[in-house]
Parts: structure tokens; sequence; C-alpha cells
């Protein structure tokens, strides 16, 4: 039986409204992950000057905010008031488009020589791991984990990024400082971490030993500079955690809200001493600081 021209007509306005339907959803979806960034005038040589006067003016005053949103449950209304603390002009998705991918400040600023990426939490999922070792050029040693073993063909894929995996509950089987001196490897430029809650108990720990981006006297040279790190519980769990983070001086310079899990969302953390290598502009702490 041949469709008459009308039939197929119909046929093609519906699959038109509901790929229409599809791409305005997607759209929107995007667009909220976004309601953080702050959109530069790039023909104002002053613009970034004037953003960081912005913030001056406001910074005790978005400070106080999110303290206050923080004690409430309300997760939407506490993102929106996180702040970016650093503008970095090069963001670029890593990974998938949707969950699972990360914004990276300027990835090709990463070092080329013995440099070291660590990926937490994969489950049989290493989009990230491939792209960021593309991205970078492949120089890098990226030290992956999971709670549990990977498959075959991911271990295979590894293999040939050339990472190396660890298995182990973070931080209660396996530390990220123990996945270092397995390694020999002393510094990292890279962090991702997306370890289901382990994020509370297992970061701090290794970025209080690896004294981020500095020397100290008589000892090799530790350093952390990115951290890309997906943060759940509740929004006083979430300040607690940036807390930790402006402890050891890391900025935000990405905030992300994760659309399937209403408790969860995405950091991306810069140290201070690391922006001029990645071309940050530094703007104004926001997050309210604890003392040692």
């Amino acid at each position: 039986m041949i469709d008459s021209p009308s039939t197929v007509i119909i046929s093609l306005l519906s699959c038109f409204l509901i790929i229409s339907t599809l791409t305005c959803f997607s759209v929107s979806r995007l667009e909220q992950k976004f309601e953080a960034d702050e959109l530069i005038d790039i023909y104002n040589p002053n613009a970034l000057k004037d953003l960081r006067a912005k913030y001056n003016l406001k910074a005790d005053k978005y400070s106080l905010e999110l303290s206050q949103v923080a004690r409430g449950a309300d997760h939407k209304r506490f993102f929106g008031k996180v702040k970016l603390e650093a503008f970095c002009a090069i963001k670029e998705r890593i990974g998938d488009v949707d969950d699972g991918g990360k914004y990276v400040c300027n990835p090709r600023a990463v070092k080329k020589d013995n440099c070291t990426l660590i990926s937490l939490g994969l489950n049989n999922a290493i989009s990230y791991d491939q792209h960021i070792q593309n991205v970078t050029g492949g120089h890098c040693r990226i030290l992956g984990a999971d709670k549990d073993p990977q498959n075959i063909t991911i271990q295979e894929d590894y293999e040939r990024i050339n990472g190396q995996l660890f298995v182990g509950m973070i931080p209660n089987e396996i530390s990220i400082s123990s996945m270092l001196k397995k390694t020999e490897r002393r510094e990292v430029e890279l962090l991702k971490i997306d370890i289901e809650g382990g994020e509370h108990e297992g970061l701090e720990p290794f970025i209080r030993e690896y004294r981020v981006c500095q020397v100290r006297p008589f000892q090799h040279l530790r350093n952390l500079k990115l951290i890309f790190i997906e943060v759940h519980g509740t929004p006083s769990e979430h300040l607690k955690m940036l807390q930790t983070m402006a402890k050891y001086n890391f900025r935000i310079f990405n905030v992300e809200p994760n659309p399937y899990c209403f408790n969860c969302c995405e950091y991306s953390l810069i140290q201070d001493s690391c922006m001029d290598q990645y071309g940050v502009y530094p703007l104004v702490p926001i997050v309210p600081k604890v003392e040692f």
C-alpha cells in the first residue's frame, strides 16, 4: 500500500515537532548549566577588571547569602548562590556532553613532561579519560580508580591511553596518596572525582599531604593544580566541601548542577598559584574560609 501525499506530509511534520521538542529540552537543560557563567565583552580591554570590581563590591553579600542558604534544604537555590571566584576564558567540555563530562580550563596548557592525571570513579565509562588524554597530547600518565574491577574491554582501552587502573573504595580501601606512591608520582595536573559521596572523606587527606602547587623545603615538589569534583549531599555538605577547597586556596571557575541528581553538583576549581599557567583571571573569593 502506498501512502498518500497528505499522510507523508503529516508524518514528516510529526517527526519535525518531536525533534524540535527534544532540541528545545536539551538547549533548556544546557542553559541551566551555565547560570554561574559571566558574559565578557571581548572588545572591552577593561572587561575583566570591571568584573572583578563588581565582585569586590558584592563579595560580602555573596558570601553571606551562600552561608544562609546552606542552612536550608533547597539545593537549586544553593547552587544558584555559588559564584565564580576565577574567570577562565577557555573552558572545554571533556567527556560526555551530558552527565559524566567535566569542564576543564585550557587543558592544552597541561605541562608536557612527566605529567600525571587522576580519574576517580569510572563505572566502565572512560570517555573523559580518553578525551583528556587526546586533548593533552597523550603525554601524561593517567591513573584511574573505581570501587569495582572494570571489564576487560575497559582494561585494554585504559592501557592503550597510557593508563593504570586501581580497584578499591576511596578512602576506606585505597587512598589517592597511595596511588601516587605506588606509581612513583609526585604531582598531579588534573584531578577528576566522581565517587558518589567518598569525596567528603577522601579528598582533604590527599591535598593536605600533597601541598598544592608549592615546594616544601627539602622535599619533592608536590603539586595539585585543578580539581573537577561532583559533590553529593545536603547544601551544608556542599558548602563544607567548598570550604575545604578554599582552605587550600582553590577557587571555583565553573559550576554545573547535575540534571539527573537533585543533590549533586559539579564544581571545577583551580589553585591560586596555577592561574598564570592556565590563563585564569582571579576574581574575589566568595566561599567563607574556615581556619586550619
